[in-house]
């Protein structure tokens, strides 16, 4: 096949979403004769994986332009030249005026959800272009059962095209120094609590400084590293927080970090923490496991779905309990072990190999 692919999350920084198609990219079948040309706005990024054999770069423009109108005009008409079989829209919206059968992945429907993390004009952007992205796509890929359930819930009509592919766990960070090394590079003594993921108003990370503020009184020395930008709406002032909670010195926000720190703090971490009131999936969860680190996260969908198994699940928005879940975690060894090992095989059953299997299906079946 050859398959176009909105390749956009892959500029800047990429997070959550562009890690997913980077991963999906990576294990794509080798033994399939496929031809993926990836489309960016504006010059593309210097990435290793567009030096696959496969995939051929498409940059649009010499400068990046409005995200809408690169789309709906600069995209198609690309698209047409390059004579595609199918398009991946791996980011909740396909182009709407591309006539190709069309496969989009919608990772949650936080914009319905949750309105108030968004601006009004941009939760009502996101809302209509994702409608419309479902009626115009064959295929679509929900990344968890609970977010096929929210796309029904909004779109009855749907349900015979919706496919339910999760995440893997194998995500090719770069190879990590030892925990002794990296705690050494973190400046790190006491127990290192690590929470990753932007940071946004549903993520409840004031409950979780609060956490550690209360438990500080039976760890003194464990450190909060918290990995992701600021992204809340409307915009929290976390270093207040930080100051009214007179916990200065237990707090690091690191905003975004290279993959290579990423890895260096999984390899230093105690303790991961994945608080959400909603999530599609929780990708940050699945990869500390697979790192065996035991994992603190939300009795909410879809995190206590996925991962209530092998993680401690807390209310994300009560301190007491989130400190309480802490302070089990780093004061039983015992309790740490099963949750590794549980979460070890739990991450053992995700594979981004399967991933990119059963995407490619959902391509091959929306020609």
């Amino acid at each position: 096949m050859r398959i176009g692919v909105d390749a956009r999350e892959l500029q800047g920084r990429p997070t959550g979403v562009g890690r997913y198609l980077r991963s999906l990219l990576r294990a794509w079948p080798a033994g399939e004769e496929d031809a993926l040309i990836l489309y960016f706005n504006g010059p593309a990024p210097h990435d290793a994986v567009l030096r696959e054999e496969r995939i051929a770069v498409r940059a649009l423009g010499d400068r990046p332009v409005r995200g809408l109108c690169w789309q709906e005009r600069r995209l198609p008409a690309a698209a047409r030249r390059d004579a595609l079989d199918v398009f991946f829209a791996p980011a909740y919206v396909c182009p709407l005026a591309l006539d190709l059968p069309r496969v989009t992945t919608v990772h949650d429907l936080s914009f319905f959800s949750f309105p108030s993390d968004f601006a009004p004009l941009d939760g009502l952007r996101r809302r209509a272009l994702v409608g419309m992205s479902l009626t115009a796509s064959s295929r679509v890929v929900a990344v968890s059962d609970f977010t096929r359930r929210e796309i029904l819930a909004q779109r009855p009509d749907v349900a015979s095209r919706v496919d339910v592919i999760p995440h893997g766990a194998d995500d090719a960070l770069p190879p990590a120094p030892s925990r002794t090394e990296a705690r050494e590079r973190l400046g790190v003594d006491g127990a290192l609590l690590l929470s990753v993921g932007s940071i946004l108003n549903r993520r409840r990370l004031p409950a979780l400084l609060q956490a550690v503020a209360l438990l500080g009184r039976s760890h003194p020395a464990a450190l909060l590293d918290v990995v992701g930008e600021n992204r809340t709406h409307p915009l929290l002032d976390l270093d207040a927080t930080v100051s009214r909670l007179k916990i200065g010195g237990r707090i690091r926000f690191s905003g975004f970090v290279s993959d290579e720190a990423l890895a260096t703090r999984y390899a230093a971490a105690d303790v991961a923490v994945y608080l959400s009131e909603y999530e599609g999936f929780g990708l940050p969860a699945l990869e500390a496991m697979a790192r065996g680190i035991p994992v603190v996260t939300s009795r909410r969908p879809a995190t206590a779905e996925i991962f209530g198994e092998a993680a401690l699940t807390v209310d994300p928005a009560d301190a007491t309990e989130i400190a309480g879940a802490l302070g089990r975690l780093l004061g039983d060894p015992g309790l740490r072990a099963r949750l590794v090992a549980r979460g070890r095989a739990l991450a053992a059953r995700h594979t981004w190999a399967e991933a990119a299997a059963r995407t490619r299906n959902a391509l091959a079946a929306a020609r």
